[in-house]
């Protein structure tokens, strides 16, 4: 590069190392790929490590991203970085990359897309040149930018976090300490030339706008806002990692239960945490079912805790492909419908639905459920085991006090004007066309809930909610439970 053994060294490069140093995020004799798009940022980032290079035995690889959006420019980009990197004698590779243009069914911006392209082939080049790390030139001032932006959409701390100095150990970001001010000085005296991105300059982009607008203004009232604003996101990133490794301790406390499909959680606990853990928690729990669902937007989850604080049962809510219910003071999370309401051959309508007879249940038995496969088993069981399944409620056992029941109990589908009542309403009943209504539980999803009846009052609507008529408390002495399981499953836990 011209003039880099001649000019005195710049402070720049001393600033650069130090990162590394202190946040590890480049070792000695580490293959690094660095991400050059011709702009100043990304030329600077280049020519440190170059400078770099012999004292930390870098080897270096360029690539280069050519999306042709602007034509001629977009050509002379790549150009561009070709001839640094035959100046500098360092392998390149420049990749054609178009971007697909948005379907019906895509709401990714144009830069979402881009950006997934050009990581995975930054993805695709770490395994095919066995590098140990990808170098990217994002600056003090596209920190700044990142929080301001995600400010003014209402972000949390995750997202006022910012950008990361490193991902995954394999993205690294050597410049993210340094302002775009400091860039420039640097390119000046090193006498190093770049290309200007016309892209940069239109205000159809809110970022753009941001940087042209909103961040003069406020480096007008404060002359180190940049700095100010990325040292913020640095803090605010270790107090989102603490809260983080405080809600996953909590999530392990109030979990009743986990499996593949499932993760239930005591409502009553998980209420007693601080709304601060409440959100993460409940994410953390969805994510571990859906990795999508770590997307889900504050404002969605948000509601979510704020329904589960305030609905005791029947709340029925979908984010995602996750399903999340409130039911017998549990919250329970699913992936689609919970197994007991789905058929083996999926949804079917009302009219196809089978008769559903009434099946004597003469304790103890195991009671098999046609229309989804479902077999509820019903068993005497110790008075110790019935105190400590108190302890522990769950969606898919029901506990009795054997002395409320009368024997033998029956197992049918619901009818017309059949009610129940529920614990909590002292004594009132309901009737269940309105409990399912309130669930939003539609007719062919009613059909295919089994019911447990003592006498003509009904006892559990399985794997929903226990009458409290028939239901054991602390003072009950000879225990009956009731399990629903699914066959095939060994664990018999939807």
């Amino acid at each position: 590069m011209a003039g880099s053994s001649t000019t005195p060294p710049h402070p720049l490069r001393n600033q650069v190392a130090r990162a590394l140093r202190l946040r590890a995020l480049l070792q000695s004799g580490q293959s690094i790929l660095v991400a050059v798009s011709g702009g100043p940022d990304s030329v600077a980032l280049l020519s440190v490590l170059h400078e770099l290079a012999p004292t930390w035995k870098f080897s270096l690889t360029v690539v280069h991203c050519n999306y042709g959006l602007r034509g001629a420019e977009s050509e002379g980009d790549a150009a561009f970085v070709a001839e640094l990197c035959r100046r500098l004698n360092l392998p390149c590779v420049v990749k054609a990359l178009p971007i697909p243009a948005r379907g019906p069914d895509c709401s990714s911006s144009l830069q979402a897309r881009a950006r997934e392209l050009r990581y995975r082939l930054f993805r695709d080049l770490i395994s095919e040149l066995g590098v140990d790390r990808v170098a990217l030139g994002h600056t003090a001032d596209d920190q700044a930018e990142t929080v301001l932006l995600r400010m003014l959409r209402g972000a949390g701390l995750r997202g006022l976090s910012g950008i990361p100095h490193s991902r995954g150990h394999l993205f690294v970001r050597p410049l993210l300490t340094v302002t775009r001010r400091d860039i420039l000085s640097y390119l000046a005296t090193k006498q190093l030339s770049f290309r200007t991105d016309s892209s940069n300059a239109t205000p159809r982009y809110l970022r753009n706008r941001v940087r042209h607008e909103l961040l003069p203004v406020m480096e007008s009232l404060a002359p180190a806002a940049v700095r100010l604003l990325a040292r913020q996101a640095d803090i605010v990133r270790e107090d989102d990692r603490l809260l983080e490794r405080l809600a996953a301790q909590r999530l392990e406390r109030v979990t009743l239960s986990r499996d593949a499909q499932t993760v239930i959680l005591d409502r009553g606990a998980f209420l007693e945490q601080h709304s601060a853990l409440q959100r993460r928690m409940l994410r953390q729990a969805m994510q571990s079912l859906s990795p999508s669902a770590v997307g889900a937007r504050g404002d969605v989850v948000l509601s979510l805790v704020a329904s589960v604080s305030t609905r005791r049962s029947g709340g029925v809510w979908k984010v995602g492909p996750l399903v999340v219910t409130c039911e017998q003071g549990q919250v329970r999370i699913t992936i689609g419908a919970p197994a007991y309401l789905a058929t083996k051959e999926g949804p079917q309508p009302a009219s196809s639905m089978p008769p559903h007879t009434v099946t004597q249940a003469i304790v103890p038995c195991a009671v098999s459920w046609s229309p989804t496969g479902a077999v509820v088993r019903i068993a005497v069981v110790t008075r110790e085991r019935g105190k400590a399944l108190l302890k522990k409620p769950s969606s898919t056992i029901a506990i009795f006090d054997a002395e409320r029941l009368l024997l033998p109990l029956t197992v049918r589908s619901w009818r017309a004007g059949d009610y129940f009542s529920p614990a909590g309403m002292a004594g009132r009943r309901k009737k269940l066309q309105d409990y399912f209504t309130d669930a939003k539980l539609g007719r062919s999803m009613r059909e295919r809930i089994p019911l447990v009846l003592s006498g003509e009052g009904i006892a559990w609507i399985v794997g929903q909610r226990v009458d409290a008529r028939f239901a054991a408390t602390g003072s009950t002495i000879r225990f009956v439970l009731a399990r629903v399981t699914q066959p095939l499953r060994r664990k018999g836990v939807f």
